[in-house]
């Protein structure tokens, strides 16, 4: 009986050991099952916030790459990387929409090529510190065309046509004025939504024709005024800066013209800067080339140029005639290329014709080789993750 018991007592024992066992094998498996679960979450949360931060990346640099390319490249260091904390800021920038997102991007000129090459890195932040790297080498590319027959550099700009004798137009001429086949570029183009809204507001019904080119419409009526972006105020005096900087400027301070006077040829175009406050052209005239100017000017006679016009003055073509701080245009003037200015209004009227000429614009291009003078698009030569 007492071997019976003690018999007993040592099957429980065993028992207990037993389920002892049972209990901390199950509790491990337990335990490495929700290490494994974490573990899986904490793979797939990385793994999604990765995929966040090389996304945000990505999108930092088409952003970066767009500004650089809206204002376009002579000098990449000088137009881009020295002036970069103006054109895109080294900040932060969080995504729209998804604050818990951002980026940053910073900008290299190539230590060999700083005029032509350069980079950008961005890099990409998300949540759980999740954070990626990319970095693209950019090339200066070629010949990108203009903006179209007029371009507004200003962000705000008052507009007014007179009468109904007056052309803009986009669609692509070649020097001796026959339109080719090209395609059209807008008549006018601007910086933003708020200046080509209120050019068309500016035309009427019998003016809008007038102005012609990409999007051009008769039916409905539709100028062509389009918003393409592009070098601000700021932008344009950097690419003034650049261009007045090339060897056989003819500079003038001359404020009055009074007939015969030339300002390049087709063969021999040249970079013609006028300096005064007020300048009136008075007779005939001729030009090809660039023509920078930097006050007003005043038209009274005939101008026939041929290339590309930079106006920093208050107004582009009047027919009101204020000479104070507004360039007229009262006579015949036939303008075949492109013109630019960063004025805060534009006055359109008289015998004024603006055509779009792609041609024109390559001769003011080559003005003084072998440097161009029309910023160029950057190219992306490389893509590669860092980090």
């Amino acid at each position: 009986m007492h071997a019976r018991r003690r018999l007993l007592r040592s099957e429980e024992g065993f028992a207990i050991f037993t389920v002892f066992l049972v209990l901390v094998l199950l509790l491990t498996l337990g335990s490495a099952s929700l290490v494994n679960s974490t573990l899986d979450t904490k793979s797939t949360t990385h793994y999604l916030t990765g995929n966040q931060a090389l996304f945000t990346a990505e999108a930092g640099l088409v952003h970066a790459l767009g500004n650089v390319n809206r204002i376009g490249v002579l000098d990449f260091k000088a137009d881009i990387a020295d002036r970069w904390s103006t054109i895109f800021g080294n900040a932060l920038t969080t995504m729209p929409d998804y604050p818990e997102v951002s980026y940053q991007v910073i900008v290299q000129a190539d230590p060999a090529d700083p005029v032509n090459r350069g980079s950008l890195t961005a890099t990409g932040f998300a949540p759980a510190e999740a954070r990626r790297v990319l970095r693209v080498g950019l090339k200066k590319s070629g010949f990108g065309g203009g903006q179209g027959a007029i371009y507004l550099a200003g962000d705000k700009v008052n507009s007014e046509f007179a009468g109904d004798a007056f052309e803009v137009d986009g669609n692509d001429y070649d020097v001796l004025g026959k339109k080719t086949n090209a395609a059209p570029m807008p008549g006018i183009s601007t910086r933003n939504d708020g200046v080509t809204d209120g050019v068309v507001n500016s035309l009427n019904d019998s003016q809008k024709d007038n102005v012609q080119g990409l999007g051009f419409s008769l039916n409905p009526l539709t100028p062509s005024v389009k918003t393409t972006a592009g070098p601000s105020v700021d932008d344009l005096d950097q690419i003034v800066s650049h261009i007045l900087s090339k060897p056989g400027v003819v500079t003038t301070n001359q404020n009055n013209f009074n007939g015969n006077d030339t300002f390049g040829t087709l063969a021999t175009p040249q970079i013609t800067h006028m300096t005064n406050s007020d300048v009136f052209l008075n007779g005939n005239a001729f030009g090809a080339g660039i023509l920078i100017v930097d006050g007003s000017i005043t038209i009274n006679g005939t101008l026939d140029f041929i290339g590309w016009i930079i106006v920093r003055g208050d107004t582009v073509i009047n027919v009101t005639g204020n000479p104070d701080d507004e360039t007229d245009i009262l006579g015949r003037a036939t303008l075949r290329g492109s013109i630019w200015t960063g004025n805060l209004k534009i006055k359109v009227g008289g015998k004024a014709k603006v055509d779009y000429c792609d041609a024109c614009l390559r001769l003011a291009d080559g003005v003084a080789p072998p440097d161009n003078l029309i910023p160029r698009p950057m190219a992306v030569t490389s893509w590669a993750e860092v980090l």
